[in-house]
């Protein structure tokens, strides 16, 4: 982002309007609120992770004692309920790989399987979880509400997590011995279950902005954390607890964001916004061919970016004007971004989720050092799955909604 910058001010031939330029970008509404809506979230996640929520949702499931059979939809369902009450991919794969994993390959099970049923737990919960970067992202970059992105984006994560966690269960049983899995957590955990009330809480809430329900629901959580003693009132406020962690550790997609959108004014003010436009214009003249190509940039940012986020960020703005000229429903656009680009996101072995899989299992001392992307990436059956659903929904027009004539205008 800062090289970025820096080419751009090479580059203009008024050094004066550049300056201008910036602080015109820094002044975009929609910037204010993805800044604020990111620290909210991010204190949230960390309230979320720190009250003890992934031992509890770890306890529900392996309380159940199911055989090794079983073993890649257990890590398919604890991260998918972890990234989805917690809003990141990252943080399932860093709670639950290290946990499961060696339990895994202990009675029996395989660990390339195992491995892709976690990130694709975790890519289901990034997709789809209404705090996650990528959903607050592809609402607000479209100007749509978080609530109605998350209710349209429903059936296509439920479909791809079905046939996942069936998937799952025919591999898994292909592939590993049928042993009884041992108790990994403390039953004491149990209680932190409380907190998914939190998550339920900001998809039924209905007339309220984004930063308010955020707020109302970090302050369920702070209360919840204090009531059941899960958090100490110290900790609370100290550096690593959920404000401080929550808080700093939103900051490098808030710097990038500062810097994206001063580049996006550049990228207006310059005239190179119009003529992408128009060319894309000319390979779209029809709402199918709006969408595909909508899916064509969002792959090409993903490998040319790395990450689902900035990549949404990037081409958030170009798709919004694109589909707007055939009047496609603004939920529509969220959707498709967000299901390309975190598809991708769990497929794309220099994006962060894949180097923390990799790198988390080898450490762990049970897969070798050539264990790759390639041994778990054909098992990412829910990030497979999200770029099929959504490509042929483009194709055959499923899901397909217009805008009302006066929202249009």
């Amino acid at each position: 982002g800062f090289a970025g910058l820096c080419t751009a001010f090479l580059l203009a031939k008024d050094k004066k309007e550049f300056e201008k330029a910036v602080v015109a970008g820094l002044k975009n509404d929609t910037l204010c609120v993805i800044i604020f809506a990111f620290l909210l979230a991010g204190v949230l996640s960390q309230e979320l992770r720190q009250s003890g929520l992934i031992q509890g949702l770890t306890w529900l499931v392996t309380e159940l004692g199911l055989s090794a059979g079983f073993l890649p939809l257990v890590g398919f369902i604890i991260c998918a309920l972890i990234s989805t009450a917690c809003g990141t991919s990252n943080g399932a794969i860093v709670a639950v790989l290290p946990v499961l994993l060696p339990v895994a390959t202990t009675v029996g099970a395989n660990p390339a399987v195992v491995v892709g049923a976690i990130v694709s737990g975790a890519i289901f919960g990034d997709n789809l979880a209404p705090i996650s970067d990528t959903t607050i992202a592809s609402a607000l970059t479209q100007g749509a509400e978080v609530r109605d992105v998350v209710r349209t984006r429903l059936p296509y994560s439920l479909i791809a997590g079905v046939v996942s966690a069936v998937l799952f269960v025919i591999i898994g049983f292909r592939t590993s011995e049928a042993v009884t899995l041992p108790e990994l957590v403390d039953a004491s955990y149990a209680k932190t279950l409380i907190m998914l009330v939190i998550p339920v809480i900001m998809i039924i809430l209905k007339g309220w902005n984004l930063i308010g329900t955020l707020i109302v629901c970090d302050l369920v959580g702070f209360v919840l954390c204090l009531v059941f003693g899960f958090i100490e009132p110290a900790k609370m406020v100290d550096a690593a607890g959920p404000i401080g962690a929550g808080l700093t550790g939103m900051l490098n997609v808030i710097c990038f964001s500062f810097f994206m959108f001063a580049l996006l004014e550049m990228l207006t003010r310059s005239g190179v916004f119009d003529i992408m436009l128009g060319k894309l214009h000319n390979a779209s003249k029809t709402p199918r061919q709006a969408e595909l190509v909508t899916i064509l940039i969002c792959f090409v940012g993903s490998v040319a970016i790395g990450a689902a986020s900035i990549t949404i960020l990037f081409v958030g703005p170009l798709v919004r004007k694109l589909l707007e000229t055939h009047n496609i429903e603004r939920t529509r656009g969220s959707n498709l971004m967000d299901g390309i680009s975190t598809g991708f996101a769990g497929l794309v072995p220099y994006i962060p989720v894949c180097l923390n899989a990799v790198s988390l299992a080898i450490a762990s001392g049970v897969v070798g050092e050539s264990f790759s992307f390639l041994d778990f990436i054909p098992y990412n059956f829910q990030s497979i799955m999200l770029i099929v659903l959504f490509t042929l929904s483009a194709i055959t027009g499923v899901g397909r909604r217009f805008d009302k004539p006066q929202a249009a205008k």
